[in-house]
């Protein structure tokens, strides 16, 4: 059982001839025995950099690094206890999927070749690949070498697990099936892990927690439910969410109102001085079509199998709006129709720091 706590991690650049470049900012996070969070951001965000920190393969600027409370930050990556599952798989072309997952054990002189050989076997039973074991890299498909780099990662029985963008290079059948599987093994072994992705699905139906990057700065920390329903800036708001949220600025007029444009207000779900300039947001699918509401008309609609998705644009209002609706709702371009939202449903950000109001 293994806590992981990072304090006031950060990762500078140096570039010649430019200003240093800050990649992480003084990051803090804990995560508890068995834990597994979701690093999520954009690509530049610093996700990775702070995994290979954590990895031993990146240097250290400042702040700490603790496993079980003991500072790893002047360990070589070979003396931390540490798997690590990468993007592009790092498999050994010459080996075979045997000799890979039983490398790094041989390398480290701390089993036997019997010993090296069962835990070959069980993992390999384990991942569900003990019909590769005889197979060399070149020979495998994407969705196979990924479950091999697992494997590799986890025979060695790490203190820690990181997961370096573990799925991007699957298709979308064998991305769904490798995640519900990653996410069995990981509970399985109990394994404290990281998981760095830019898919908000990977990180929303995987993690415990999320920590939502931006240029190296944690946005947002919290529960997949938190993060989705509880944003705390624009940024996280707009990252987060397929489609995304719509986002709608205006000014908060007398009477609890929102004015959009000269001609299109919408109630706010709490009282805000009068004048404040503010930015609406509500989730396409916590929008619906209705006979009564805000006038729009209809710029496109996308015929999904399981919804539709309707952009609409409100008189006088620069962005579009899109609605979620159900399956046998098609509505014609250029039809006139009304939407209207629970007022509970939406949110509230603060025009000039982006922070969320409610």
């Amino acid at each position: 059982m293994t806590e992981l706590a990072l304090h006031e991690l950060r990762k500078t650049y140096a570039v010649r001839g430019r200003s240093a470049v800050e990649a992480v900012r003084g990051i803090d996070l804990r995560l508890a025995s068995g834990e597994l969070l979701g690093l999520l951001g954009p690509s530049g965000c610093g996700k990775s950099t702070t995994l290979r920190m954590i990895a031993g393969l990146e240097q250290v600027t400042g702040g700490d690094i603790r496993i079980d409370g003991t500072s790893v930050v002047g360990l070589p990556a070979q003396r931390r206890n540490i798997g690590v599952a990468f993007e592009n798989y790092a498999l050994y072309p010459p080996l075979t999927v045997a000799e890979n997952l039983a490398f790094g054990l041989a390398a480290r002189r701390r089993a036997t070749r019997p010993e090296i050989a069962r835990r070959v076997a069980a993992m390999a039973e384990r991942i569900g690949i003990s019909g590769l074991l005889d197979a060399r890299p070149a020979g495998l498909s994407s969705g196979q070498k990924q479950r091999v780099a697992l494997a590799r990662a986890l025979i060695r029985e790490p203190d820690v697990l990181l997961l370096d963008e573990p799925l991007s290079h699957l298709d979308a059948g064998q991305r769904d099936t490798t995640r519900r599987e990653l996410k069995r093994i990981q509970r399985d072994l109990g394994h404290t892990t990281i998981l760095v992705t830019h898919d908000q699905e990977e990180a929303l139906s995987l993690a415990d927690r999320i920590a939502v990057m931006k240029d190296g700065v944690i946005q947002q920390l919290g529960t997949p439910h938190e993060i989705y329903d509880a944003p705390a800036n624009l940024f996280v708001a707009d990252f987060v969410g397929e489609p995304a949220m719509n986002l709608l600025p205006g000014t908060v007029e007398d009477g609890g109102l929102l004015r959009l444009s000269p001609t299109v207000r919408v109630p706010l779900p709490a009282p805000l001085p009068a004048g404040r300039r503010v930015v609406l947001g509500v989730r396409p699918e916590d929008l619906r079509l209705t006979d009564i509401g805000v006038r729009a008309t209809v710029s496109a609609h996308e015929p999904l199998l399981e919804a539709g998705i309707t952009t609409l644009a409100l008189e006088g209002v620069e962005r579009p709006l899109v609605v979620q609706t159900a399956p046998d709702v098609r509505p014609e371009r250029g039809a006139a129709v009304h939407v209207a939202a629970d007022a509970e449903l939406t949110h509230v950000f603060d025009a000039e720091t982006g922070d969320a109001l409610r």
